[in-house]
């Protein structure tokens, strides 16, 4: 029996619901690692001890990818702990499920031509959204080895965990597939901030959240994430025009071969999702458990 519009609108306020404090766990402890720093720095300014406060605040700037790992970490941790404490299954719980076939790495496959077709957009952009967004980007792409743990190991799950597995998964209970993907992926480029940002992650995280939904598992997505940030990190180190002219014709060759020899893992995302449940346009019997597939609703 299909619940009625009432019941329909209900499940829609609660997901919405759900999803906001998923938000606001992932937004507020950025701010809460931030914090201490920042107080610090408001008292050293009400204490007219400006160079100290400059100091603290250019800290702060300087060292975000740090302050990002650490709220990540933590992020990750209190995500974890609270569903282990609750005796949740994390695969049900956060869609850390065993991807059934070839398709675990197809979006890693897919990962250097979704870099070159955003990098080839990016070089068509007017020259002052791309300086406005490279100053955006300086304090998150240095090439060090915290930018590479912070960027290449820490985000994507972090992120994967909260706007896929979180987000997502809650949004496409109450609402077709497509619409929780693209929901979620509205918000995870809105929490980017910057507009050229917002529209590459936006593009990206709906293409995550569609590969998530058709296999049934958030895996694919980190791996992908994973991926994608690293080919970025790799570009975020090279400087000179002839290096990253060589590097966009390897990534090229890459986003042509690579498809190629993992042609199985991406011809997963075109097949039918394994144990689909539900029939199109039903909503799941049991909230907290996934037993259908949003795809084909």
């Amino acid at each position: 029996m299909k619940p009625s519009k009432a019941e329909r609108a209900g499940r829609v306020l609660i997901a919405l619901g759900k999803s906001v404090c998923y938000l606001a766990l992932f937004m507020g402890v950025q701010v809460l690692v931030m914090l201490p720093t920042l107080v610090a720095a408001g008292v050293q300014s009400a204490m007219g001890n400006w160079e100290m406060a400059d100091q603290l605040e250019r800290m702060v700037f300087e060292n975000l990818t740090l302050f990002s790992a650490l709220s990540g970490l933590f992020t990750i941790g209190v995500v974890l702990l609270f569903y282990l404490a609750r005796h949740k299954t994390l695969g049900d719980s956060l869609w850390l499920r065993r991807v059934k076939g070839p398709g675990l790495l197809s979006g890693a496959a897919l990962a250097p031509a979704l870099y070159l077709a955003v990098t080839l957009v990016l070089m068509a952009l007017p020259e002052a959204w791309m300086e406005s967004y490279a100053e955006a980007s300086s304090s998150v792409s240095s090439g060090d080895l915290v930018s590479i743990i912070a960027v290449v190991l820490v985000a994507p799950v972090v992120e994967e965990f909260i706007f896929r597995g979180l987000m997502m998964t809650r949004l496409a209970q109450a609402m077709p597939g497509w619409l929780s993907a693209a929901l979620s992926a509205a918000i995870f480029g809105v929490c980017h901030g910057h507009p050229v940002w917002f529209a590459y992650t936006f593009v990206l995280g709906l293409a995550f959240g569609l590969m998530d939904l058709r296999l049934g598992s958030i895996w694919p997505s980190i791996l992908a994430h994973m991926a994608f940030n690293a080919i970025g990190q790799v570009f975020s180190i090279l400087t000179e025009d002839d290096a990253v002219v060589a590097a966009l014709a390897v990534l090229a060759l890459a986003g042509l071969v690579v498809p190629i020899l993992c042609r199985k893992e991406v011809a997963a995302l075109f097949r039918p999702a394994p144990g689909a449940a539900a029939s199109a346009g039903e909503l799941p019997a049991e909230p907290e458990r996934y037993e259908y597939d949003p795809w084909d609703e």
